[in-house]
Parts: C-alpha cells; sequence; structure tokens
C-alpha cells in the first residue's frame, strides 16, 4: 500500500468518525430538547397548595418537581397572573401559554392539554411605577387556569425562555384542601389600588370646566375604599391648578374650584376631612407649555397626593 493510498483511508476513515460524531451529538441534543418540552408532573403525595393573603395581595402556591415554586398571585390594583420561581431556570419568559387537561385517574398517560390560547408574547416593557419583573407577566388566561383548577381539572403551563429552554408544567388538582376558597375570597376583598397606584396622581379638567367626571367620581369612592383599608395615612395633600388662558384672578378661582370638587367627592366618600390639605395654585406651576392646546390640557389639572405615615 502506496502513502497515497494511506492518506485517502486515513481522510476517509476522519471524515466517517466526524459524521458518527455530529449524528450523535444532533442525536443528544434533539433528546435534550424533547427531554425539556416533556410534561413535568409532582407526585400526587407531594402536591401541596399554600394560601397567603391580605387586603393588598391574594397568593395560591405549589411546587413543581424539578423545577421550584408556581404562583398564582394578585397584588391590589393589578391583574391576575402566574410568578414562577425557579432557581434552574433563570433567563427571561419571552412566551408562554396556560392550558388544561382532564384528570388522569384512569389512563396510563397523561391526556392531550388543551391550550386556552396560543402563546403569548411576554412584554419586554412595563411602567416604572409598577415595578414588576419580566417574569411575572404570565397573565392571559389565568383566570382561565384557576377556574379549571377549582373544578378538579389539571393545570397546564408551558414556559419559553430567552435562552430557547421549554418547560411543560403540570399542575393537578388535589391536595386542595381550603386554600382555593380562601384564594377566591381574597380575591373578592382585595383593595381597588396599590398605594404606587394612589400616592401621586393627576385629574385632569376640559376648558374652564371644574366638577369631575363620572369616571373620576367613582375614582374618588375606590380612593376613599384604598384608605380606609391602608389605614396607615397621614395626610392628603389637593393641588389645584389652571392654564393661563384667562386671568391671573380667574386662574386661581378656577384652580381653588377644582380642588374643591374633588375635595367634596372624598368627604362625601367617608374620608376625614383633619386628613385632606387643600391649596390652588393657578397657572404658576404648569407642567407643560401653556403655548399649546395640549400642553394648557395638562396643566387643567388637580394634583392629588397620599402621604403614608412614618414607620420609626
Amino acid at each position: 500500500m502506496n502513502f497515497y493510498s494511506i492518506r485517502v483511508r486515513i481522510k476517509r476513515m476522519t471524515e466517517t468518525m466526524f459524521l458518527r460524531l455530529s449524528l450523535l451529538t444532533f442525536s443528544l441534543f434533539f433528546s435534550m430538547l424533547k427531554l425539556s418540552a416533556a410534561p413535568i408532573v409532582t407526585p400526587l403525595d407531594r402536591v401541596h397548595w399554600l394560601y397567603q393573603g391580605d387586603s393588598f395581595n391574594c397568593r395560591l402556591s405549589t411546587r413543581v418537581d424539578n423545577f421550584g415554586g408556581i404562583s398564582l398571585a394578585q397584588k391590589a390594583g393589578y391583574a391576575l397572573e402566574i410568578t414562577p420561581d425557579s432557581v434552574l431556570y433563570q433567563n427571561d419568559i419571552v412566551t408562554y401559554r396556560l392550558g388544561r387537561s382532564a384528570a388522569p385517574w384512569s389512563r396510563k398517560s397523561l391526556p392531550e392539554s388543551q391550550w386556552f390560547h396560543g402563546f403569548q408574547q411576554v412584554s419586554k416593557q412595563t411602567k416604572l411605577q409598577e415595578k414588576q419583573s419580566k417574569k411575572s407577566q404570565v397573565t392571559t388566561g389565568v383566570t382561565e387556569l384557576l377556574q379549571a383548577l377549582q373544578q378538579g381539572v389539571w393545570g397546564h403551563i408551558n414556559l419559553v425562555f430567552a435562552d430557547k429552554q421549554q418547560v411543560h408544567l403540570v399542575l393537578p388538582a388535589v391536595s386542595r384542601g381550603t386554600s382555593f376558597e380562601q384564594f377566591y375570597a381574597c380575591l373578592t376583598e382585595l383593595a381597588p389600588y396599590s398605594y404606587e397606584q394612589v400616592r401621586d396622581r393627576n385629574f385632569y379638567f376640559d376648558a374652564n370646566e371644574y366638577l369631575l367626571s363620572e369616571q373620576q367620581q367613582e375614582q374618588m369612592k375606590l380612593t376613599a375604599r384604598y384608605l380606609d383599608m391602608a389605614g396607615d395615612i397621614s395626610k392628603l395633600l389637593i393641588d389645584g391648578h389652571s392654564d393661563s388662558s384667562g386671568s391671573m384672578a380667574e386662574n386661581l378661582r378656577l384652580s381653588q374650584q377644582r380642588a374643591d370638587d374633588l375635595y367634596t367627592h372624598l368627604l362625601e366618600a367617608g374620608v376625614s376631612p383633619e386628613l385632606i390639605e387643600v391649596r390652588s395654585h393657578g397657572d404658576r406651576y404648569p407642567l407643560a407649555d401653556n403655548s399649546t392646546a395640549k400642553g394648557r390640557q395638562q396643566n387643567r389639572r388637580v394634583n392629588l397626593r397620599i402621604i403614608r405615615q412614618k414607620v420609626n
């Protein structure tokens, strides 16, 4: 056998080995993908639902083997959501879907899941005041999932993470005890707002108007309910403002009328007058440029600030 033949043979052997290694690598990778998307079900004897709640937060949680914690939670003023808490999956959730399936009591395998919606995109932007993690913004279909679990139907959660990992979690509707009833009761009695939502708000008015709209009047009732439930409020500051369209005296009067109307509705809703301080400023503190219609609209406002008691 000459030198050229040996070189050809070695090349062919190398190519064959590389092809086999490539196929093996692909097979292992495909198996890992299948494994990551396979349903994860906690053994029924280890399933436990826990309720925690108060006037501003309601939470129903359970543990899922090989994943971590899953909570159905609602904060006052926000939507019902699912909050994953996993040490194994640290990346942000990109898309998700929620579903249900019949309990597999008489079957050897898990029934096929029925998804409430297609894959939902997780928003990458949140309002700064909400201070919510992107990982907790699983909201579409959560109400349906909760109803299914309450009815004894098993829940399904399919999460896709930024690193392409995918998990399919199964929530057996067992060992519920009174947790679900307590959670539903908490949702019913939840405060209408969180402190972040009410601590500093503007209520806007049309030109020369000083009476609250019906929607704003309803917001005053809900604000009064929040204040009653919070129990830790030391002061309410009401500041009336106007644009610069009228004279100084007219603007001051109009800003006072706007502040007084908001004050009156809070009193009618049961808020103690001792908590409230009312001030009027006319056009002295504009938020925007009074030379434009849009700017004047932003300046015709009453600002309501809620101050909490200082904790020593």
